[in-house]
C-alpha cells in the first residue's frame, strides 16, 4: 500500500524557520503515513547504507525532492547528488519503510531530521539500529574530520593502500621499530589487560616537512588494516574548537579499536583547547584500543604537557634530513625504477649523493622527477647530467627560501 504525501509537504513547513519547525513538521508527516508508526533520527546514512546492500531506496515523486548536484573532480569526472529535502520508500528485509528528509538553516548551520515510518515501531527501531551499527564503521574509506564534519573519503583510502613501507627509506632502524611497536600493541591486548594496563598507544611523528612523516602515517594505515579517522581541521563558524574535539573523540571511541591521526599538531592544538585536549587524550577506560598518531614540523610550537608526557604520547619517532646512506638508498630505488629508460649508469649515484647533502625526500623526489622530465625535452646533454644541472638548481631554490623563512618582515618587504 502507497501513501499519499501532501505537494506542499517542504515548502509550508519550512517557512518561517523557527524552534516549532520540527514540531509541525512531524505533525505533519505523522498525518501523512497514519496508520504507520514514526521515529525520528537527527542523521541517517541511508545512502550508504544502501551502497553496502542492506536495503533498497526508491525516490518518492510527490512531494518533488530538493537537491544538489557537485561534480567530483579530475578524479571522479561526475556529477554526485545530494538530498536536502526528500522522501524514499525503502524495501529492507521484505517490509516496506518511508524515510522522509528535511534540513533548514540555523545560527549555528544546518540540522536536519530524518523521519522513518514502519507497520511498527519496533520494525522502524530494529532499521535505524541496524543502519546505525553498519554504517558506523568506515570500511573502504577513511573518515575525515573538516568544517565541524565527518566525511567518508574512499580517495584517502586508496591512497593509503598505494603506500608502501617498502617505499620508505628511514634512518637505522626506524621503520622496523616503527612497524614492529605497532603491531605488538594491536597483538599484546590481553597482555595489557592482565596486568591492569590501559590498553592504547600514542605516538608523535616529529621532523621537518619533505622526510616522510605523511608516508609513514599513510602506509600504517595500511599495514594495521583498523578503522582511520584523518582530523583536517577544527575550525568551525558556529561551533568552538573544544566542542569540535568532543565530537572527534566520541566518534573514535565507538570505533576502537582504531587509528586517530592528527597532522599537523602544532596548527590544531592552540592556548584555547590544550585543557580540554588533555583531558580527552587522558581518558583511562574511553580510550582503550585507540591508537592516536600525530604529526608535528615545529615541535616546538607544542605545549611541554603534550610533547613531554609520557602517557600522552609515549612513542616519538625523529624524521630527520636524510643523511648520505638514506640518500643513497632512495637514490637508488629510483635507479632500479628508470634504468632501463634513461641508462642511468650506477657507478654515477654516490656523486649525486654528495651533490644532494641537506636535501629532504621531498626535495629528492623533485630532483628525479623534474629532472626526468627535462630530460624527456632535452635528452642532449645525458640524464645524469640533467640531474646534476637541476640539483644545483634546487639547491639554488632552498636558499632563497631560507633566506626568505629567516628574514625580518623589513627584508621581505625590500625596506
Amino acid at each position: 500500500m502507497s501513501i499519499q504525501l501532501p505537494s506542499d509537504l517542504f515548502l509550508a513547513n519550512l517557512s518561517p524557520t523557527d524552534s516549532s519547525l520540527v514540531v509541525r513538521m512531524e505533525d505533519r508527516v505523522r498525518e501523512a503515513v497514519s496508520p504507520r508508526k514514526l521515529i525520528a533520527a537527527s542523521y541517517l546514512e541511508l545512502s550508504e547504507y544502501e551502497d553496502l546492500g542492506h536495503c533498497q531506496t526508491t525516490l518518492i515523486a510527490c512531494p518533488e525532492s530538493v537537491s544538489t548536484h557537485e561534480w567530483g573532480g579530475e578524479d571522479q569526472d561526475r556529477l554526485f547528488r545530494s538530498f536536502e529535502q526528500a522522501a524514499w520508500h525503502v524495501r529492507w528485509r521484505e517490509q516496506d519503510l518511508y524515510v522522509i528528509r528535511v534540513s533548514w538553516e540555523t545560527n549555528c548551520g544546518t540540522a536536519s531530521r530524518f523521519w522513518i515510518a514502519a507497520d511498527a515501531v519496533e520494525t522502524a527501531e530494529e532499521f535505524l539500529l541496524d543502519a546505525k551499527r553498519k554504517t558506523n564503521d568506515p570500511g573502504e574509506s577513511i573518515l575525515v574530520f573538516h568544517g565541524g564534519y565527518w566525511q567518508r573519503s574512499k580517495e584517502l583510502y586508496k591512497a593509503t593502500q598505494q603506500a608502501s613501507f617498502d617505499d620508505l627509506v628511514l634512518s637505522g632502524t626506524l621503520k622496523d621499530s616503527l612497524r614492529d611497536d605497532f603491531h605488538r600493541f594491536l597483538a599484546a591486548r590481553e597482555r595489557y589487560e592482565s596486568l591492569g594496563v590501559a590498553w592504547r598507544r600514542g605516538a608523535l611523528l616529529i621532523g621537518p616537512p619533505g622526510n616522510g612523516k605523511t608516508h609513514c602515517v599513510r602506509a600504517l594505515v595500511k599495514e594495521l588494516n583498523i578503522p582511520s579517522l584523518y582530523v583536517q581541521s577544527l575550525a568551525s563558524r558556529h561551533y568552538t574548537s573544544e566542542e569540535m574535539l568532543r565530537t572527534v573523540f566520541e566518534r573514535a571511541r565507538q570505533l576502537r579499536p582504531c587509528m586517530l591521526i592528527f597532522e599537523d599538531l602544532d596548527a590544531l592544538v592552540n592556548e584555547e583547547n590544550r585543557s580540554f585536549f588533555l583531558n580527552q587524550l587522558d581518558g583511562f577506560e574511553k580510550n582503550v584500543g585507540m591508537v592516536v598518531v600525530a604529526t608535528t614540523n615545529h615541535p616546538e610550537r607544542i605545549d611541554p604537557a603534550i610533547l613531554d608526557r609520557p602517557s600522552r604520547f609515549d612513542r616519538k619517532y625523529h624524521f630527520g634530513l636524510p643523511g648520505d646512506a638514506e640518500r643513497r638508498s632512495y637514490l637508488e630505488l629510483w635507479h632500479a625504477k628508470l634504468v632501463t629508460e634513461t641508462g642511468w649508469e650506477s657507478d654515477t649515484i654516490p656523486s649525486l649523493v654528495s651533490a644532494t647533502d641537506g636535501f629532504s625526500f621531498a626535495y629528492l623526489k623533485e630532483l628525479v622527477v623534474s629532472g626526468l622530465l627535462r630530460w624527456m625535452s632535452n635528452p642532449a646533454p645525458g640524464f645524469v647530467e640533467t640531474l646534476r644541472s637541476q640539483a644545483a638548481e634546487l639547491r639554488s631554490q632552498m636558499t632563497t627560501a631560507t633566506t626568505l623563512s629567516t628574514g625580518s618582515l623589513s627584508d621581505i618587504a625590500g625596506e
